[in-house]
């Protein structure tokens, strides 16, 4: 069985919308709601909703994603973990795709993810595939067995903010041998329904976080792979202020991812 594990803060109609479309199907699967730290009519709608498939509620005190995750791992009873958050849609077959990308042990499972049209000119990022990295491991459409989750530590809860946790442990599942692949037929929208009002300081905040990444792991690897390298953050501070508007939407982004790393560099 696969345990699909939805965290949620205070998104109740994405959530609604997530959770009424996985009623649509088939296989056999559970889901496992985590809502942290809500404080909007969530728990209300999730008391009255009865879905066809096996629901599980937790709560947990806004600790942030990483925690929710973990808690929803530790209560999950299916041999697949499945991570989605709250607002990424699934297409058709979207469970059936991920069961069948684990016919062989240690997979990691990267299902295509897509971006509404009105989206894609503001520098969120989509991943159509084929090609996919370890980097690309993260809560909104990937599934791998409990063990291997197990094995490699789970989400590190340090990173309790935006951003890192999903790097860090994409790097933890590669460096213990697992095997990525990528599931075109496991398709999701990700709605990012706040993305554009929130794309800069989301955009520093995960410059900070994955200069963590590095700096936990110390890996010169992961500081090329996540442009957080030092030689990369002084040209990008030298250049993009003057050339962020040929990069059209994501200039800014890339800017304030820099400042960001920049400024966490010594944290």
């Amino acid at each position: 069985m696969i345990s699909v594990i939805v965290p949620t803060h205070n998104r109740r109609e994405m959530l609604e919308k997530k959770l009424r479309t996985l009623e649509e199907q088939p296989g056999e699967f559970e889901t496992i709601v985590v809502a942290d730290g809500c404080t909007d009519d969530t728990l209300r709608f999730l008391e009255d909703y009865h879905p066809p498939y096996s629901l599980q509620v937790l709560q947990t005190e806004g600790r942030g994603a990483a925690f929710a995750r973990n808690r929803g791992a530790e209560a999950a009873k299916g041999e697949i973990l499945l991570f989605s958050d709250d607002d990424v849609v699934p297409g058709a077959g979207w469970v059936a795709a991920h069961q069948q990308a684990h016919a062989s042990p240690r997979a990691v499972a990267v299902g295509r993810l897509l971006l509404p049209s009105k989206l894609r000119n503001c520098g969120a990022a989509e991943l159509p595939g084929p090609l996919v990295f370890w980097w690309n491991i993260t809560g909104n459409n990937t599934s791998l067995p409990k063990t291997l989750f197990d094995q490699v530590g789970g989400y590190d809860e340090s990173f309790s903010g935006y951003g890192g946790e999903d790097p860090d442990l994409g790097y933890r599942l590669i460096k213990s041998g697992a095997r990525l692949v990528f599931v075109r037929r496991a398709e999701a929208i990700h709605e990012a329904w706040d993305y554009p009002c929130q794309a800069l300081k989301k955009a520093r905040k995960a410059g900070e976080a994955h200069m963590r990444v590095w700096r936990k792991h110390g890996d010169p690897r992961i500081a090329w792979a996540l442009g957080v390298h030092p030689a990369v953050l002084v040209l990008k501070m030298a250049t993009l202020p003057w050339t962020k508007g040929l990069l059209g939407g994501r200039g800014d982004g890339e800017l304030a991812y820099a400042w960001g790393a920049w400024s966490a560099r010594h944290d």
